[in-house]
């Protein structure tokens, strides 16, 4: 049993007119009242006993909020982990307000010996605190409520052994060698929207991705958190950092941000920020005007939080982010709306709090002015350069686009000639309408056209008039390009994110297009050369596709074939070319 006071009284005084009297330092009730009040949102008060759990070497985290019926209100939310647990005796002392044991440490995610205390009562009043250490059977129980103490029914924070874990999560916690519980009770402030408010289901979505991007370092390093039973993956404003969902969308691991500049900034005492400028991958950003909806490939990337992201600055301290937000007078002439695909990063050690005026709820991290104008002054250039960068390569893009029907064209015009005095095509002569008729529809719908009634007429056309018909697509297959065969026709559909194609194909036709984004003419001989050994490789790659089957006789007139209509193609191409 451990019994820890609130607040010891003072002593009686006596004064020198005779009179004794004496008053509490802190009126406690009206105070834990008014604290309730300290800047803390959901986002913040769950931050807390994350840190924590952190802090006790937990590996699992899971956040765990319980609704009223219909779901109207949220009325506990608990915070379960498998770190090393409280020792019984400071149980007790851990609801203490100002007690901390880092207290005033700045190696650690906290130092001010407030921040669970009151992140939990900002949402409700009370908090419970389970706890059991690795090889001792004993759960120790703690908790702080406010009610009971305005009702005079709580004088101190007593620790004590109970038998289990609360039901709810009992399951999970005896899953446990060791870890900590933290419930968050009697929550008043977290209710439906109602008309103009948030609505629950978007707190827990800003929540999800406030711990995605904020603990995206610890998640890296394979720490898992759960909101619900649902693992979080991280989100990094910098697009450095492996994150799942993007790896699961595009597995060849090339879709990630693009380091401009990074350097260290001496402050102080040794002490020195490093700072980070990166532009968001390409595919992300491909093109003018889609404002980070949409991928190169039409697919949706607001889960990225991309539109939101325009001039916002990471600050990052000792690994956990602590503000993502605009900073004022930061920036080269102000905030750009292109600035939404450049991420910045500040990263500092806990040292350096007074050069960002670090807050208890580690919330808003600014620097003071003299930090402020040397960051300006490192940023100017980085910046400059990345908004360069996204603005020449969407003028490439623009450019291409508006020629890529054009080369297409030119191709498949040179091969229809050849094809006049050409055998007629053999493949797909069996088809019947309806078969043809599913192609094109699965054709339009891998395309993105099928509900664009013009550009699916456009296609439809080209498959009428044309022989051939060359098409661009992405899937995450290894096959470069796809051909459907349509009564003697063939619908060629190439596979962008092949890497022959990224890497050779592409990569020449914006050369070709004008859009050497600044390449110089080193750079151009490296392509040149790496487009040579490709060519070379594309045909050892055929050579060992055709080697996998024993019968190769097969292959000679195919192999025949190519060559033959490559050169009659070939003839048909303009002389300037």
């Amino acid at each position: 049993m451990n019994a820890e006071p609130l607040f010891h009284p003072p002593a009686p005084s006596t004064n020198t007119t005779g009179w004794t009297s004496h008053a509490d330092i802190i009126k406690i009730d009206t105070a834990l009242e008014a604290m309730r009040d300290s800047g803390f949102d959901l986002t913040a008060a769950i931050g807390e006993p994350i840190d924590n759990s952190i802090e006790a070497g937990a590996t699992i985290i899971q956040v765990l909020p319980s609704f009223a019926p219909k779901k109207s209100r949220i009325n506990e939310i608990a915070i379960l982990d498998n770190g090393r647990g409280i020792k019984g005796e400071i149980l007790a002392r851990v609801l203490s307000m100002g007690y901390s044991t880092r207290y005033g440490q700045r190696g650690s995610l906290g130092r001010f010996g407030v921040g669970m205390k009151l992140a939990g009562l900002s949402l409700g009043r009370r908090i419970d605190v389970y706890t059991k250490q690795v090889g001792d059977d004993a759960i120790g129980h703690a908790y702080l409520d406010i009610e009971e103490i305005a009702a005079g029914q709580q004088t101190h924070i007593e620790a004590r052994k109970v038998d289990s874990w609360p039901s709810p999560y009992s399951e999970v916690m005896n899953s446990f060698d060791s870890g900590t519980l933290v419930v968050y009770g009697k929550i008043d402030r977290l209710t439906d929207g109602g008309h103009y408010g948030t609505s629950l289901s978007q707190k827990l979505t800003d929540l999800r991705t406030f711990i995605s991007r904020t603990y995206r370092k610890f998640l890296d390093q394979g720490l898992t958190i759960k909101l619900n039973t649902t693992t979080i993956t991280l989100l990094d404003p910098l697009f450095l950092l492996d994150n799942p969902r993007i790896l699961k969308d595009y597995p060849d691991g090339t879709v990630r941000g693009r380091i401009i500049e990074e350097d260290d900034i001496h402050i102080t005492n040794g002490h020195s920020i490093h700072v980070t400028v990166t532009t968001a991958p390409r595919e992300f950003r491909w093109r003018e005007g889609e404002g980070g909806h949409k991928d190169r490939y039409g697919r949706d990337i607001d889960s990225y939080q991309i539109p939101d992201s325009a001039g916002k600055i990471s600050m990052v301290r000792n690994g956990r982010e602590i503000n993502y937000d605009i900073v004022p007078r930061l920036l080269p002439s102000g905030i750009d709306k292109i600035d939404r695909y450049i991420g910045i990063e500040v990263t500092f050690p806990a040292e350096l709090d007074e050069f960002f005026q670090v807050r208890n709820v580690k919330r808003g991290a600014v620097p003071v002015d003299k930090l402020r104008s040397e960051l300006r002054l490192w940023l100017d250039r980085p910046v400059r350069v990345a908004r360069k960068e996204i603005r020449a390569h969407w003028g490439s893009v623009k450019t291409r686009e508006r020629e890529n029907d054009r080369q297409h064209t030119e191709a498949t015009n040179a091969a229809t000639r050849a094809n006049k005095t050409a055998p007629m095509g053999q493949a797909g002569k069996n088809l019947t309408d309806e078969d043809t008729e599913q192609i094109v529809q699965e054709l339009l719908h891998d395309l993105g056209m099928a509900d664009d009634r013009e550009q699916a007429e456009q296609v439809r056309e080209q498959i009428q008039q044309n022989p051939f018909t060359l098409v661009d697509g992405a899937w995450p297959g290894k096959e470069m390009f796809e051909i459907d065969h349509l009564n003697g026709k063939a619908i060629i559909r190439l596979n962008h994110r092949h890497p022959f194609m990224q890497d050779i194909y592409l990569r020449l036709k914006e050369v070709a297009d004008g859009g050497t984004n600044g390449a110089d003419v080193d750079e151009l001989v490296r392509l040149i050369r790496k487009t040579e050994t490709a060519l070379d490789i594309l045909i050892l790659a055929y050579a060992k596709a055709e080697n996998m089957d024993p019968k190769t006789e097969k292959y000679e007139d195919l192999r025949s074939y190519w060559g033959q209509f490559t050169h009659s193609f070939m003839r048909e191409l303009p002389n300037d070319e």
